[in-house]
């Protein structure tokens, strides 16, 4: 190892993912690492299903003139090496499959890696993975790859089979939003039929539920014919029924609305709740029922108003500047009068 090498590696050896399995800091031979074949069943990495192509050009250039103050990627040791296709391995790839990419492409001979040895501790090489794509400049986790992982800590005994548990692996990651680690953990959760304290159905989930007629037997005897969804009309009730997920409850009063307008008819809502952060479930469905009567007091003091004045309590004021073509050129704001036509009237 020359001077500039020793140095380039005392600067970015510090910054490490985890220290757990850690080994050393080398400058290695791209050919001397093995790249596991693609496996979506598996844990191995939570977001490598399908190598992001433009992802991949943007390391290209970005790996030209690399930031040494991010983590490397990781490869493990393989002891004694391994042949493959009549080739000897000494290192597998564990981390970093769209940078390796990248370099392979640049026509990289040798690269920085964290080499880690895992021997006897599977779990921490899987921890590792998804905390390696919980941070910049990699490509996120996304919730395909995240329940993927999910799926193999539940698999390999890394946690319990529940959804505490799992809620408690992502917490882990700190990068991946909110949203994504939620959507995995309910993903996670169907697929290995673990327990949850509350049940969040996808829509295709919820159309599964009103389709099957046992969910409208009560004490072994049919007590409500089946509900329908989606603004469909209800044959039975001659009503349009929708379901709600709590916060949507003024979309779909509008849409109730709008096919109220169209049809004549009324409509009826079935509500399905989000996990309470606090409280329980009865008090997220009081929630959702106070929304439901701010939006109808909201309504009703917007027809009163409607009645009295013979306006309704908004306007139209003006419209940004956005046509760019040479003949039609904006440069100001465009007024409503001149959006209308002659008459001030809109087209029917």
């Amino acid at each position: 190892m020359t001077y500039l090498e020793a140095v380039k590696k005392a600067v970015i050896t510090k910054n490490l993912i985890v220290e757990k399995g850690y080994e050393d800091t080398r400058f290695v031979p791209l050919d001397e690492i093995h790249v596991p074949k693609q496996d979506e069943s598996g844990g191995n990495n939570p977001t490598r299903y399908n190598l992001d192509g433009k992802n991949i050009d943007e390391l290209q250039l970005a790996l030209i003139k690399p930031n040494w103050t991010l983590p490397l990627m990781v490869v493990k040791i393989i002891p004694g090496g391994k042949m493959i296709n009549g080739k000897t391995y000494y290192y597998e790839l564990v981390a970093g499959f769209h940078r390796f990419e990248a370099l392979t492409r640049n026509l990289t001979p040798k690269w920085w890696f964290t080499v880690y040895d895992f021997s006897g501790n599977p779990e921490a090489e899987s921890d590792l993975q998804a905390l390696e794509n919980d941070h910049t400049p990699r490509l996120s986790m996304n919730v395909q790859g995240l329940t993927n992982w999910l799926i193999y800590q539940v698999e390999k005994g890394f946690i319990e089979k529940t959804e505490a548990a799992m809620n408690k692996k992502v917490n882990m990651l700190k990068y991946t939003p909110a949203k994504t680690k939620s959507l995995a953990v309910n993903n996670a959760v169907n697929t290995t039929g673990a327990y949850k304290d509350v049940t969040i159905r996808s829509i295709k989930e919820i159309k599964e539920f009103l389709e099957e007629d046992d969910n409208y037997l009560k004490n072994e005897k049919t007590d409500r014919k089946p509900y329908s969804h989606s603004g469909e009309l209800d044959a039975k009730r001659l009503e349009h029924g929708w379901t709600v997920k709590e916060r949507y409850e003024d979309e779909f009063v509008f849409n109730a609305i709008k096919k109220f307008k169209k049809t004549g008819k009324t409509s009826y809502f079935v509500g399905h709740v989000n996990v309470p952060k606090k409280g329980t479930v009865n008090e997220a469905r009081a929630g959702m029922l106070k929304n439901f009567k701010k939006h109808e007091d909201a309504l009703e003091a917007t027809m009163k108003y409607k009645e009295r004045t013979g306006n309704w309590p908004w306007r139209v004021e003006s419209f940004f500047k956005q046509d760019n073509h040479p003949d039609t050129r904006e440069t100001f704001w465009v007024d409503v009068e001149s959006v209308l036509p002659k008459k001030g009237k809109l087209p029917i």
